[in-house]
């Protein structure tokens, strides 16, 4: 394990017990085994591993494949973003669950919607079907959508015994589909 994860795990590993104010570069050090000073050479304080390890779950959300455009319909191909954001956040449980909690990091929970807002917009311009909508409407129909999918991610990585599968099955019901959809019978 090089240096940086040992450092990062450790750091997670003390959220785990206590917020990231209490957290030092003493202790971190400690844990992992290496010295402060290595530390301060490598980071300028917590939050800069703190930025690390968020910008590491960044890059995994990030890594999802990318649009597929036919051309025959002039659509972009329903890839299943969300099914792969998920998964990623799946991955990343543990460390997003410290971070969305009380002694977690709230810029994290603002850059995660920031992260979704991006690549929500590029699916609503990208697609036919938002066409007759204007653009304070798409921006309208964006915050309706990330609020759903960030508020159903928080309370998801709190209750693990959803799976993946039925997290996204219930977020598309509700997002093709409507609220009645869930209350109809």
């Amino acid at each position: 394990m090089n240096q940086d994860l040992k450092i990062q795990t450790a750091f997670v590993e003390l959220l785990e017990r206590k917020p990231i104010e209490e957290i030092t570069i003493f202790e971190i050090a400690d844990k992992c085994q290496i010295a402060h000073k290595t530390i301060f050479e490598k980071y300028s304080d917590k939050y800069q591993i703190l930025q690390a390890i968020e910008d590491d779950i960044f890059v995994q959300i990030g890594t999802t494949k990318k649009d597929v455009y036919h051309v025959d319909t002039h659509e972009f191909a329903g890839d299943d973003r969300i099914l792969q954001i998920l998964n990623s956040v799946y991955e990343n449980k543990k460390v997003i669950t410290l971070l969305l909690g009380e002694g977690g990091d709230p810029r994290f929970h603002e850059r995660f919607i920031t992260y979704l807002v991006q690549k929500g917009f590029r699916v609503i311009e990208n697609s036919g079907k938002f066409n007759d909508l204007d653009q304070r409407q798409k921006e309208l129909l964006l915050q309706y959508v990330l609020s759903a999918l960030v508020g159903l991610v928080t309370y998801w990585v709190k209750h693990p015994e959803m799976t993946v599968q039925e997290l996204h099955t219930f977020f598309e019901k509700l997002f093709f589909n409507g609220i009645t959809s869930l209350t109809a019978k």
